[in-house]
């Protein structure tokens, strides 16, 4: 894969480092990543990511972005792909006693969107998540074929995910040319982790999420 442009990593470095703590935690706790993860993983991994990603498509096609309304409607394939995945996997066995998903604060990552670098810092988050997905797929697609794993391959991207992050990455760089810019980025970024984690049950610091019967005794009183 090409090395990015010098405006492009002048934008990319300040993203990942704002996030590298977020990210590892994330990666290191998602039942996905074991090396004995099964078709029920699979299945809980995109139930905990189906409603970070509608909260994302929706404050990205707020956003008043061209380019970033482009990512809201590649994300919309992404999550038809979703379904379908999903309802072929109807009858997977629960890879663990079933916990819905928390539900991001939609609204306020819309109203927070209306910032064009927080709105991007959002699709860094969302388009890396892409990356990370086609490793998964590279991965697991042999073992738990003849699954196609539909949200892992590359829709929305026709010339293959790399060809696909490039062009992102090239855009990132555009639109983050100020400092002010790039604060906004960094904090769009941080609150699109901190919006995902608690969906797969982490803290947003990265931590263990209590149980609701547990918050609701730490915030009693």
């Amino acid at each position: 894969m090409a090395a990015p442009g010098p405006a492009a990593a002048a934008a990319l470095q300040p993203l990942r480092e704002a996030t590298r703590e977020l990210h590892h935690a994330l990666d290191s706790r998602l039942r996905i990543g074991g090396e004995d993860a099964t078709l029920a993983d699979y299945a809980e991994h995109l139930r905990a990511l189906r409603p970070w990603l509608g909260a994302v498509r929706s404050a990205l096609a707020a956003s008043g972005v061209a380019a970033l309304e482009a990512v809201a409607r590649q994300l919309a394939l992404r999550l038809e792909a979703l379904e379908l995945d999903l309802r072929d996997l109807r009858d997977a066995p629960a890879a663990r006693p079933a916990t819905p998903p928390a539900l991001p604060d939609s609204a306020a990552l819309a109203a927070q969107a209306t910032d064009p670098g927080f709105a991007w810092g959002l699709a860094y988050v969302v388009e890396g998540s892409r990356l990370g997905g086609s490793v998964m797929h590279r991965r697991l697609a042999p073992r738990l074929a003849p699954h196609p794993m539909r949200y892992f391959a590359p829709v929305g991207a026709e010339d293959g995910t790399p060809a696909h992050w490039r062009r992102f990455v090239a855009q990132l760089g555009e639109a983050l040319r100020d400092r002010a810019a790039v604060q906004s980025a960094q904090r769009g970024a941080v609150a699109g982790f901190e919006a995902l984690m608690p969906c797969f049950g982490l803290a947003r610091d990265g931590g263990t999420a209590p149980s609701p019967s547990r918050a609701a005794s730490l915030h009693a009183g």
